[in-house]
């Protein structure tokens, strides 16, 4: 039976055998480790997901299902929130990996459901506590702030990485403004030319498991490392948008006020003869308190904005497209190729050259790999 035939069948007790099955042959495996030291606890083969999402720099929740009918013996510390990271590998490679936060039973139902967040929703908790950076370089500060407020003393497996930035910037951070270790280093990305950071779980020689969270300046690739062809395509769409805030052409970053000053970046503008001005006022942090700092912010959100959103969405057969975490991984670059289609495409353009900034995997009907092109406010270029 293929991917393609699960609609097919009718209890839910029959797709989790067949999806099961078709697993084993995609040598694909989900394992329970601990998230304290990263050791497993076990094997998690009838673990069921309709769909699993990766972005850098921002986290995913996803809804998994354990049948009943298939738990593993020690099914209680496999299933405690907060205290499990699932991990899906292919070929014991780990591809991806989030921590179990929500556990529902229903006795008329036949499955736990479970909502697991990618490690962001850790980062979230910390908070960075009193922190300060004089020109140092921003990838330093990235780790160090996860470092020092997110693992030292936490009792977890995460680890901080770092590549090396000629970059240098000042920061402050107080413990009286409650800011997570999330933000903190979401809001130094978010900077014109801020330094980049992702996650993923390896697997390490002691047979553990760890989360590495590392900045760069530019996370990933520069040359392509990959081809994604029309031929091991099952579906590709393109879209232009201007909706919402996606399209920002007039942009200014402001804070919250100091007594009766509120810091306020300059207008930043891109003449475009055949849009009229579409303005934005955006608050990038309210403890950020130099204009200097929302200047670059407001350049940043200009630059990502300023044409709206462009983007293609490209599904491939998960079994066949170049595998990720070995071929590519989010953050590098890739060509595309849709030559055939070229009639339906905008000014012609059948190839071209992208960045990935993230994916998504489907497991409904024919089993999918989704790389997330750049688009909007998610250039990340």
């Amino acid at each position: 039976m293929s991917p393609g035939d699960y609609g097919k069948l009718s209890s839910f007790a029959d797709r989790v055998e067949a999806q099961t099955l078709e697993a084993r042959r995609a040598n694909l495996a989900w394992v329970a480790v601990s998230l304290v030291d990263g050791h497993p606890i076990c094997d998690l083969p009838y673990l069921q997901a309709d769909t699993l999402e990766y972005h850098l720099m921002e986290g995913t929740t996803q809804s998994l299902r354990l049948p009943y009918d298939h738990l593993p013996v020690n099914w209680e510390q496999a299933t405690l929130p907060g205290g499990v990271a699932y991990i899906l590998t292919q070929d014991e490679h780990p591809i991806w990996g989030g921590i179990l936060m929500d556990v529902q039973m229903d006795l008329a139902d036949a499955a736990f459901d479970l909502k697991v967040d990618t490690i962001e929703t850790y980062l979230e908790r910390p908070g960075t506590g009193d922190l300060e950076y004089r020109q140092k370089p921003q990838t330093w500060i990235v780790a160090d702030i996860v470092q020092r407020a997110a693992i030292t003393g936490m009792r977890n497996c995460l680890v901080a990485r770092y590549g090396d930035s000629t970059v240098l910037r000042d920061r402050s951070y107080k413990d009286t403004d409650d800011k997570s270790v999330l933000s903190a280093i979401q809001e130094l990305a978010n900077v014109q030319n801020g330094p980049e950071w992702g996650h993923w779980w390896e697997l390490t020689d002691k047979g553990t498991y760890r989360c590495v969270i590392e900045a760069k300046d530019h996370y990933g690739s520069v040359e392509p490392v990959t081809d994604f062809t029309l031929s091991q395509m099952t579906s590709f769409r393109w879209e232009l948008d201007a909706s919402g805030t996606t399209l920002a052409n007039r942009v200014r970053a402001v804070s919250t006020a100091d007594g009766d000053v509120r810091p306020t970046s300059s207008w930043y503008s891109f003449y475009d003869p055949d849009r009229p001005v579409w303005p934005l006022s955006f608050t990038p942090s309210t403890s950020i308190k130099d204009p200097a700092t929302l200047d670059s912010h407001a350049a940043r959100m200009l630059a990502s904005r300023c044409k709206g959103a462009e983007s293609r969405d490209m599904g491939m057969d998960l079994l066949t497209a170049p595998r990720l975490g070995v071929e590519w991984m989010p953050g590098d670059m890739v060509r595309w190729d849709v030559t055939g289609a070229g009639s339906r495409m905008r000014d012609g353009e059948t190839e071209g050259v992208s960045r990935v900034i993230g994916y998504r995997i489907g497991f409904q009907g024919s089993w999918t790999l989704t790389p997330i092109l750049p688009g909007g406010d998610k250039e990340y270029e």
